[in-house]
Protein backbone atom coordinates (compact mmCIF):
# COMPACT_ATOMS: atom_id res chain seq x y z
CA UNK A 1 0.00 0.00 0.00
CA UNK A 2 1.42 3.40 -0.83
CA UNK A 3 2.19 5.96 2.19
CA UNK A 4 2.02 9.21 1.30
CA UNK A 5 4.06 10.70 4.81
CA UNK A 6 6.94 12.18 3.79
CA UNK A 7 8.02 11.15 7.54
CA UNK A 8 9.61 7.92 5.97
CA UNK A 9 12.59 9.82 4.89
CA UNK A 10 13.01 11.40 8.17
CA UNK A 11 14.12 7.83 9.33
CA UNK A 12 18.26 7.49 9.91
CA UNK A 13 18.99 5.29 6.26
CA UNK A 14 22.70 4.68 5.84
CA UNK A 15 22.83 3.38 2.66
CA UNK A 16 22.75 4.20 -6.93
CA UNK A 17 20.92 7.79 -13.40
CA UNK A 18 19.96 5.10 -16.50
CA UNK A 19 17.48 6.77 -18.76
CA UNK A 20 14.50 4.37 -20.64
CA UNK A 21 13.91 7.87 -22.15
CA UNK A 22 16.92 7.89 -24.30
CA UNK A 23 14.83 6.77 -27.15
CA UNK A 24 13.84 10.33 -27.14
CA UNK A 25 16.43 11.62 -28.80
CA UNK A 26 17.80 8.60 -30.46
CA UNK A 27 14.13 7.19 -32.04
CA UNK A 28 15.47 5.08 -35.10
CA UNK A 29 16.87 1.44 -34.10
CA UNK A 30 20.02 0.37 -35.69
CA UNK A 31 20.74 -2.92 -37.02
CA UNK A 32 23.98 -4.59 -35.42
CA UNK A 33 27.24 -3.82 -36.23
CA UNK A 34 29.73 -6.10 -37.95
CA UNK A 35 32.51 -4.61 -37.24
CA UNK A 36 35.15 -5.07 -34.61
CA UNK A 37 34.01 -6.78 -31.51
CA UNK A 38 35.47 -6.65 -27.59
CA UNK A 39 36.19 -10.52 -25.92
CA UNK A 40 33.77 -11.45 -24.20
CA UNK A 41 33.94 -10.87 -20.12
CA UNK A 42 34.61 -14.31 -18.03
CA UNK A 43 31.30 -14.49 -16.71
CA UNK A 44 33.39 -17.77 -13.99
CA UNK A 45 34.89 -14.13 -12.76
CA UNK A 46 31.53 -12.41 -11.93
CA UNK A 47 30.02 -15.87 -10.89
CA UNK A 48 32.75 -16.59 -7.99
CA UNK A 49 31.81 -12.90 -7.12
CA UNK A 50 28.29 -13.60 -6.56
CA UNK A 51 28.13 -16.55 -5.54
CA UNK A 52 29.43 -15.73 -2.06
CA UNK A 53 25.78 -17.66 -0.63
CA UNK A 54 25.49 -18.80 3.16
CA UNK A 55 22.96 -21.48 4.00
CA UNK A 56 21.62 -20.51 7.12
CA UNK A 57 18.47 -21.61 9.17
CA UNK A 58 16.15 -18.87 10.03
CA UNK A 59 14.08 -19.91 13.40
CA UNK A 60 11.04 -17.31 14.41
CA UNK A 61 10.85 -17.26 18.12
CA UNK A 62 8.34 -16.24 20.06
CA UNK A 63 7.58 -14.71 23.85
CA UNK A 64 7.11 -18.03 26.02
CA UNK A 65 3.33 -18.69 25.99
CA UNK A 66 2.03 -15.07 24.72
CA UNK A 67 0.36 -15.82 20.68
CA UNK A 68 2.73 -13.73 17.88
CA UNK A 69 0.13 -10.69 17.07
CA UNK A 70 -0.82 -10.44 13.02
CA UNK A 71 1.95 -7.67 13.34
CA UNK A 72 4.28 -9.32 14.75
CA UNK A 73 3.89 -12.49 12.41
CA UNK A 74 4.32 -10.18 9.60
CA UNK A 75 7.42 -8.78 10.93
CA UNK A 76 8.49 -12.56 11.14
CA UNK A 77 8.07 -12.99 7.39
CA UNK A 78 9.69 -9.94 6.21
CA UNK A 79 12.92 -10.87 8.22
CA UNK A 80 12.87 -14.53 6.27
CA UNK A 81 12.21 -12.36 2.81
CA UNK A 82 14.86 -9.91 3.50
CA UNK A 83 17.60 -12.18 4.09
CA UNK A 84 16.67 -14.12 1.20
CA UNK A 85 16.44 -10.77 -1.17
CA UNK A 86 19.99 -9.86 0.53
CA UNK A 87 21.52 -12.27 -2.20
CA UNK A 88 24.01 -13.21 0.94
CA UNK A 89 21.93 -16.14 2.24
CA UNK A 90 19.92 -19.77 1.28
CA UNK A 91 17.91 -19.30 4.12
CA UNK A 92 15.67 -22.25 5.01
CA UNK A 93 12.91 -22.59 8.04
CA UNK A 94 14.00 -26.33 9.62
CA UNK A 95 11.99 -29.11 10.15
CA UNK A 96 8.54 -28.82 12.51
CA UNK A 97 10.21 -31.14 15.24
CA UNK A 98 13.39 -28.48 15.41
CA UNK A 99 11.30 -25.51 15.44
CA UNK A 100 8.90 -25.97 17.86
CA UNK A 101 11.85 -27.11 20.32
CA UNK A 102 13.89 -23.52 19.98
CA UNK A 103 10.32 -21.15 18.95
CA UNK A 104 9.75 -21.15 22.68
CA UNK A 105 12.91 -20.69 24.55
CA UNK A 106 16.11 -18.24 23.96
CA UNK A 107 18.88 -19.36 21.06
CA UNK A 108 21.29 -21.28 23.25
CA UNK A 109 24.29 -23.11 21.99
CA UNK A 110 22.42 -26.60 23.12
CA UNK A 111 19.37 -25.67 21.12
CA UNK A 112 21.51 -25.24 17.99
CA UNK A 113 23.01 -27.92 18.25
CA UNK A 114 20.24 -30.16 16.89
CA UNK A 115 20.87 -27.82 13.29
CA UNK A 116 24.53 -28.86 13.15
CA UNK A 117 24.14 -32.00 10.75
CA UNK A 118 21.80 -30.23 8.33
CA UNK A 119 25.05 -28.41 6.63
CA UNK A 120 24.16 -24.56 8.16
CA UNK A 121 26.85 -22.50 8.31
CA UNK A 122 24.33 -20.36 10.68
CA UNK A 123 21.53 -20.57 13.00
CA UNK A 124 19.40 -16.96 12.82
CA UNK A 125 16.66 -16.09 15.23
CA UNK A 126 14.48 -13.23 16.40
CA UNK A 127 12.29 -12.39 18.37
CA UNK A 128 9.68 -9.05 17.68
CA UNK A 129 7.70 -7.34 20.44
CA UNK A 130 5.21 -4.90 20.51
CA UNK A 131 5.00 -1.78 23.49
CA UNK A 132 4.48 1.39 24.03
CA UNK A 133 7.70 2.55 23.02
CA UNK A 134 7.55 0.71 19.79
CA UNK A 135 8.69 -2.78 17.68
CA UNK A 136 11.72 -4.73 19.35
CA UNK A 137 13.69 -6.54 17.41
CA UNK A 138 16.26 -9.37 19.04
CA UNK A 139 18.27 -10.92 16.78
CA UNK A 140 20.82 -13.20 17.52
CA UNK A 141 22.78 -15.70 14.88
CA UNK A 142 25.30 -18.59 16.19
CA UNK A 143 27.39 -21.05 14.89
CA UNK A 144 25.33 -24.06 14.97
CA UNK A 145 28.23 -26.80 15.24
CA UNK A 146 30.23 -24.97 18.31
CA UNK A 147 27.03 -23.14 19.84
CA UNK A 148 29.34 -19.29 20.02
CA UNK A 149 27.40 -16.27 19.53
CA UNK A 150 28.54 -14.59 15.83
CA UNK A 151 25.69 -12.06 16.72
CA UNK A 152 23.52 -10.79 19.63
CA UNK A 153 21.29 -7.24 19.27
CA UNK A 154 18.19 -5.81 19.75
CA UNK A 155 16.62 -3.26 17.74
CA UNK A 156 14.31 -1.09 18.48
CA UNK A 157 12.35 1.83 16.63
CA UNK A 158 9.13 4.20 17.21
CA UNK A 159 8.34 4.04 13.16
CA UNK A 160 7.46 1.42 10.95
CA UNK A 161 8.92 -2.35 11.89
CA UNK A 162 10.63 -2.34 9.34
CA UNK A 163 13.37 -0.23 9.96
CA UNK A 164 14.76 -2.01 12.83
CA UNK A 165 14.32 -5.24 10.65
CA UNK A 166 16.25 -3.85 8.32
CA UNK A 167 19.29 -2.83 10.70
CA UNK A 168 19.23 -6.68 12.04
CA UNK A 169 19.78 -8.09 8.23
CA UNK A 170 22.25 -5.52 7.69
CA UNK A 171 24.26 -6.84 10.65
CA UNK A 172 23.67 -10.40 9.84
CA UNK A 173 25.06 -9.69 6.00
CA UNK A 174 28.18 -8.10 7.88
CA UNK A 175 28.79 -11.02 10.28
CA UNK A 176 29.25 -13.29 7.55
CA UNK A 177 30.64 -11.34 4.65
CA UNK A 178 32.84 -8.45 6.41
CA UNK A 179 30.42 -5.90 3.58
CA UNK A 180 27.99 -3.42 4.39
CA UNK A 181 24.75 -4.39 4.15
CA UNK A 182 21.72 -3.19 1.51
CA UNK A 183 18.86 -3.74 3.25
CA UNK A 184 18.60 0.09 4.31
CA UNK A 185 18.93 0.78 0.83
CA UNK A 186 16.47 2.96 -1.19
CA UNK A 187 15.16 2.76 -4.80
CA UNK A 188 13.55 5.51 -6.77
CA UNK A 189 11.54 5.37 -9.88
CA UNK A 190 8.88 6.85 -11.93
CA UNK A 191 6.10 5.39 -11.60
CA UNK A 192 2.60 5.77 -13.55
CA UNK A 193 -0.53 6.81 -12.24
CA UNK A 194 -3.80 5.57 -12.47
CA UNK A 195 -5.20 8.55 -15.12
CA UNK A 196 -2.67 9.85 -15.98
CA UNK A 197 1.32 11.06 -16.02
CA UNK A 198 3.63 9.79 -14.01
CA UNK A 199 5.12 10.96 -10.65
CA UNK A 200 8.58 10.08 -8.46
CA UNK A 201 8.19 7.14 -6.14
CA UNK A 202 10.58 5.28 -3.54
CA UNK A 203 10.71 2.34 -1.59
CA UNK A 204 12.65 -0.07 0.31
CA UNK A 205 15.29 -2.42 -1.28
CA UNK A 206 13.05 -5.45 -1.15
CA UNK A 207 9.92 -3.50 -2.54
CA UNK A 208 8.23 -3.09 0.77
CA UNK A 209 7.52 0.75 2.20
CA UNK A 210 6.45 2.54 -1.30
CA UNK A 211 5.86 5.99 -1.16
CA UNK A 212 4.40 8.69 -3.50
CA UNK A 213 6.66 11.74 -3.61
CA UNK A 214 5.33 14.06 -5.74
CA UNK A 215 1.44 14.50 -7.49
CA UNK A 216 2.12 16.06 -10.29
CA UNK A 217 0.54 13.89 -13.15
CA UNK A 218 3.44 14.77 -15.90
CA UNK A 219 6.11 13.10 -17.87
CA UNK A 220 9.09 12.27 -15.75
CA UNK A 221 11.99 10.16 -15.71
CA UNK A 222 15.85 9.70 -14.90
CA UNK A 223 15.97 10.25 -11.37
CA UNK A 224 19.32 10.62 -9.37
CA UNK A 225 19.21 10.15 -5.53
CA UNK A 226 22.36 11.16 -3.11
CA UNK A 227 21.67 10.22 0.59
CA UNK A 228 24.84 12.56 1.61
CA UNK A 229 22.31 15.14 0.41
CA UNK A 230 18.94 13.50 1.00
CA UNK A 231 17.72 15.24 -2.29
CA UNK A 232 16.76 13.25 -5.51
CA UNK A 233 17.17 15.19 -8.74
CA UNK A 234 14.99 14.31 -11.88
CA UNK A 235 13.64 15.51 -14.87
CA UNK A 236 10.19 17.07 -15.08
CA UNK A 237 8.20 18.31 -17.82
CA UNK A 238 5.68 20.18 -14.87
CA UNK A 239 6.08 23.37 -16.72
CA UNK A 240 5.83 21.69 -19.99
CA UNK A 241 9.14 21.64 -21.52
CA UNK A 242 11.77 19.52 -19.46
CA UNK A 243 13.35 20.82 -16.55
CA UNK A 244 15.88 19.51 -14.03
CA UNK A 245 14.07 19.75 -10.69
CA UNK A 246 15.66 18.74 -6.63
CA UNK A 247 13.36 16.99 -4.39
CA UNK A 248 14.45 17.42 -1.11
CA UNK A 249 13.40 14.60 0.97
CA UNK A 250 13.82 16.37 4.53
CA UNK A 251 11.51 19.06 3.56
CA UNK A 252 9.26 17.47 0.65
CA UNK A 253 10.03 21.24 -1.52
CA UNK A 254 11.04 20.85 -4.94
CA UNK A 255 13.44 23.84 -6.37
CA UNK A 256 14.58 24.14 -10.48
CA UNK A 257 17.73 23.11 -10.72
CA UNK A 258 18.24 23.77 -14.54
CA UNK A 259 15.31 25.10 -16.61
CA UNK A 260 17.45 26.46 -19.48
CA UNK A 261 15.56 26.91 -23.35
CA UNK A 262 15.49 23.33 -24.56
CA UNK A 263 16.73 20.26 -22.93
CA UNK A 264 17.40 20.08 -19.46
CA UNK A 265 18.24 16.15 -18.69
CA UNK A 266 19.97 12.69 -17.36
CA UNK A 267 21.21 14.05 -14.32
CA UNK A 268 23.71 11.83 -12.33
CA UNK A 269 25.35 12.39 -8.57
CA UNK A 270 29.22 11.55 -8.14
CA UNK A 271 29.48 9.57 -4.78
CA UNK A 272 30.14 12.61 -2.72
CA UNK A 273 26.86 14.39 -3.36
CA UNK A 274 28.65 17.19 -4.65
CA UNK A 275 28.60 17.42 -8.27
CA UNK A 276 25.95 16.79 -10.57
CA UNK A 277 26.61 16.03 -14.17
CA UNK A 278 23.59 16.91 -16.39
CA UNK A 279 22.65 16.88 -20.38
CA UNK A 280 21.73 20.36 -21.47
CA UNK A 281 20.95 22.08 -25.08
CA UNK A 282 20.70 25.65 -23.97
CA UNK A 283 18.50 26.59 -26.69
CA UNK A 284 20.13 24.96 -29.20
CA UNK A 285 17.79 24.69 -32.50
CA UNK A 286 18.75 21.42 -33.37
CA UNK A 287 17.83 20.78 -29.72
CA UNK A 288 21.76 18.85 -29.58
CA UNK A 289 22.69 18.30 -25.72
CA UNK A 290 26.20 18.72 -24.38
CA UNK A 291 27.66 17.41 -21.21
CA UNK A 292 27.72 19.72 -18.52
CA UNK A 293 28.85 19.53 -14.20
CA UNK A 294 27.11 22.01 -11.86
CA UNK A 295 26.81 21.84 -8.01
CA UNK A 296 23.78 22.24 -6.17
CA UNK A 297 25.46 24.94 -4.18
CA UNK A 298 26.32 27.43 -6.53
CA UNK A 299 24.49 26.24 -9.43
CA UNK A 300 27.53 27.16 -12.14
CA UNK A 301 27.17 25.24 -15.22
CA UNK A 302 30.90 23.73 -16.69
CA UNK A 303 30.85 22.39 -20.03
CA UNK A 304 32.42 19.35 -20.88
CA UNK A 305 31.79 18.25 -24.12
CA UNK A 306 32.43 20.54 -27.18
CA UNK A 307 31.15 18.05 -30.46
CA UNK A 308 28.87 18.69 -32.77
CA UNK A 309 26.62 15.69 -32.17
CA UNK A 310 24.23 14.45 -28.54
CA UNK A 311 26.26 13.94 -25.55
CA UNK A 312 23.86 12.70 -22.47
CA UNK A 313 22.96 10.36 -19.76
CA UNK A 314 26.16 11.06 -17.84
CA UNK A 315 27.70 8.13 -15.04
CA UNK A 316 30.37 8.98 -12.55
CA UNK A 317 33.09 6.44 -11.93
CA UNK A 318 33.69 5.34 -8.20
CA UNK A 319 36.50 7.29 -8.00
CA UNK A 320 34.77 10.64 -9.68
CA UNK A 321 38.09 10.98 -11.91
CA UNK A 322 36.26 9.78 -14.97
CA UNK A 323 32.14 10.05 -16.73
CA UNK A 324 30.84 7.75 -18.95
CA UNK A 325 28.70 9.13 -21.13
CA UNK A 326 26.08 8.58 -24.43
CA UNK A 327 27.36 10.37 -28.12
CA UNK A 328 26.12 9.53 -31.58
CA UNK A 329 29.30 11.77 -33.15
CA UNK A 330 29.93 8.86 -34.86
CA UNK A 331 26.83 8.42 -36.18
CA UNK A 332 25.18 6.08 -33.66
CA UNK A 333 24.81 6.47 -30.27
CA UNK A 334 27.63 4.70 -28.63
CA UNK A 335 29.25 5.11 -24.74
CA UNK A 336 32.29 7.21 -24.53
CA UNK A 337 34.60 7.89 -21.28
CA UNK A 338 35.80 11.04 -20.34
CA UNK A 339 37.63 12.36 -17.54
CA UNK A 340 36.07 14.33 -15.34
CA UNK A 341 37.24 17.94 -16.81
CA UNK A 342 36.30 16.54 -20.48
CA UNK A 343 39.72 15.54 -21.42
CA UNK A 344 40.71 12.31 -22.70
CA UNK A 345 37.03 11.24 -24.51
CA UNK A 346 37.42 7.65 -25.83
CA UNK A 347 34.85 5.15 -27.03
CA UNK A 348 34.50 1.88 -25.35
CA UNK A 349 31.36 0.11 -27.23
CA UNK A 350 31.73 -1.39 -30.40
CA UNK A 351 29.84 -4.24 -30.67
CA UNK A 352 26.38 -2.66 -32.27
CA UNK A 353 25.07 0.12 -33.53
CA UNK A 354 23.09 1.30 -30.32
CA UNK A 355 24.41 0.93 -27.45
CA UNK A 356 23.03 3.38 -24.44
CA UNK A 357 22.61 4.29 -20.77
CA UNK A 358 25.82 3.84 -18.67
CA UNK A 359 25.76 3.08 -15.07
CA UNK A 360 28.98 2.62 -13.61
CA UNK A 361 29.42 0.07 -10.99
CA UNK A 362 30.50 0.88 -7.19
CA UNK A 363 33.48 -1.50 -7.20
CA UNK A 364 34.94 0.55 -10.33
CA UNK A 365 35.54 -2.73 -12.84
CA UNK A 366 32.33 -2.88 -15.01
CA UNK A 367 30.10 -0.56 -16.69
CA UNK A 368 26.18 -1.45 -16.97
CA UNK A 369 24.77 -0.06 -20.26
CA UNK A 370 21.96 -0.85 -22.62
CA UNK A 371 22.69 -2.76 -25.71
CA UNK A 372 20.58 -4.21 -28.93
CA UNK A 373 20.68 -7.99 -29.55
CA UNK A 374 19.75 -9.22 -32.99
CA UNK A 375 16.52 -9.37 -32.90
CA UNK A 376 16.39 -5.72 -32.31
CA UNK A 377 15.47 -5.55 -28.76
CA UNK A 378 17.07 -3.75 -25.97
CA UNK A 379 18.73 -5.88 -23.53
CA UNK A 380 21.39 -5.51 -20.38
CA UNK A 381 25.16 -5.79 -21.23
CA UNK A 382 28.36 -5.19 -18.99
CA UNK A 383 31.76 -3.92 -20.32
CA UNK A 384 34.68 -2.78 -18.68
CA UNK A 385 35.60 0.73 -18.59
CA UNK A 386 38.45 0.18 -21.44
CA UNK A 387 35.85 -1.82 -23.58
CA UNK A 388 38.10 -3.97 -23.75
CA UNK A 389 35.73 -6.65 -22.88
CA UNK A 390 31.88 -6.93 -23.04
CA UNK A 391 29.02 -9.35 -22.58
CA UNK A 392 25.44 -9.35 -22.97
CA UNK A 393 23.40 -10.54 -19.65
CA UNK A 394 20.26 -10.56 -19.55
CA UNK A 395 17.81 -12.52 -22.47
CA UNK A 396 14.86 -13.98 -23.43
CA UNK A 397 11.37 -11.71 -24.64
CA UNK A 398 10.82 -8.60 -24.08
CA UNK A 399 13.30 -5.50 -23.82
CA UNK A 400 15.15 -4.47 -20.70
CA UNK A 401 16.41 -1.08 -19.79
CA UNK A 402 17.81 1.76 -17.27
CA UNK A 403 20.25 -0.49 -15.44
CA UNK A 404 21.28 0.34 -11.83
CA UNK A 405 24.01 -1.16 -9.59
CA UNK A 406 22.86 -1.88 -5.96
CA UNK A 407 25.38 -0.30 -3.40
CA UNK A 408 27.69 -3.53 -2.84
CA UNK A 409 28.03 -3.82 -6.34
CA UNK A 410 26.20 -7.57 -6.34
CA UNK A 411 22.83 -7.08 -8.52
CA UNK A 412 21.73 -5.21 -11.29
CA UNK A 413 18.06 -3.31 -11.24
CA UNK A 414 16.34 -2.11 -14.56
CA UNK A 415 12.71 -2.15 -15.98
CA UNK A 416 11.65 -5.04 -18.46
CA UNK A 417 8.64 -4.42 -20.38
CA UNK A 418 6.43 -7.18 -21.77
CA UNK A 419 3.18 -6.64 -23.76
CA UNK A 420 3.50 -3.07 -22.93
CA UNK A 421 4.04 -3.71 -19.14
CA UNK A 422 6.83 -2.43 -17.37
CA UNK A 423 8.14 -3.50 -14.03
CA UNK A 424 11.31 -3.28 -12.29
CA UNK A 425 13.77 -6.38 -12.04
CA UNK A 426 16.74 -7.66 -10.25
CA UNK A 427 19.80 -9.40 -11.39
CA UNK A 428 22.91 -10.81 -10.27
CA UNK A 429 25.65 -9.41 -12.21
CA UNK A 430 25.70 -13.04 -14.16
CA UNK A 431 22.38 -12.69 -15.34
CA UNK A 432 20.88 -15.46 -12.63
CA UNK A 433 18.68 -14.79 -9.43
CA UNK A 434 16.70 -12.69 -11.31
CA UNK A 435 13.40 -11.65 -10.21
CA UNK A 436 10.97 -8.65 -9.49
CA UNK A 437 11.06 -5.79 -7.45
CA UNK A 438 8.17 -4.61 -5.52
CA UNK A 439 4.35 -4.83 -6.36
CA UNK A 440 4.07 -1.53 -8.16
CA UNK A 441 0.43 -2.13 -10.24
CA UNK A 442 1.47 0.26 -12.87
CA UNK A 443 4.41 1.04 -15.12
CA UNK A 444 7.54 1.93 -14.06
CA UNK A 445 11.07 3.65 -15.97
CA UNK A 446 14.07 4.54 -14.85
CA UNK A 447 14.69 2.37 -11.05
CA UNK A 448 17.36 4.08 -9.18
CA UNK A 449 19.28 2.60 -5.89
CA UNK A 450 19.80 5.83 -3.76
CA UNK A 451 23.69 6.34 -3.83
CA UNK A 452 24.95 5.76 -0.14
Amino acid sequence: MENNNTSFFHQPIRVVSPLSLVLILFTTLFFMSHGEKANAIDLSVISNQTGLMFKLAYIPLTQGAVASSKATKEAQDLIFRDLVESGYFDVSIPSNEAVSKLQAISLTGEGTSMLASGGYEGVAAARVTEDGTGTHVLGVVRDPVSGKVLLSREYTTSGAARHAIHRFVDDVIFQFTGLKGIAMAKIAFIGKNPRRGYDLYAMDFDGEGLHRLTFDHVLAYSPAWSLKTHQIAYVSYLHMDPQILVYDLRTGRRTALARFPGLNITPDFSRDGIHLAVALSKGNRSQRTEIYVTTLKDKTFNRLTFSRSNNLSPSWSPSGNQIAFVSDRDGHPQIFVMDSDGTNVHRITYNGFYNVSPAWGPSGDLVAFVCMNDRHRPKICLTTPDGSRSIQITHGRGQDDSPDWSPDGRSIIYSHQVRGKSVIMKMFLDGSHTHRIGTFPRDVITPMWAIP
